[in-house]
């Protein structure tokens, strides 16, 4: 795995996010803790996109992966979830 410019990028957004969260909860409660469980995911599809498109097989309840998904919709998908989500909430609310 390298380290490239997205990742540290990705990783940066995240800790700006997790500050945002605990200093608007006034200190690290159990809504903060949760907050910064949530941006977990994004993170681990940006910084992991080879090793979690490359999943194939046997997924629970008769579902089967067929084929590796492209490392670049995994990481795309990391990205909308991190930046494209909370801009959608933003202009919704």
């Amino acid at each position: 795995m390298q380290i490239s410019l997205g990742k540290i990028f990705g990783l940066v957004i995240v800790l700006a996010y997790a500050v945002i969260i605990i200093a608007t909860e006034g200190g690290i409660t159990e809504n903060a803790l949760k907050g910064c469980a949530v941006l977990v995911l994004p993170l681990v599809l940006i910084w992991f996109p080879d090793e979690l498109g490359s999943f194939t097989g046997y997924i629970g309840h008769g579902g089967n992966i067929n084929t590796e998904t492209p490392p670049i919709l995994v990481s795309l998908m990391g990205w909308f979830f991190l930046l494209g989500l909370p801009v959608l909430f933003y202009f919704l609310h």
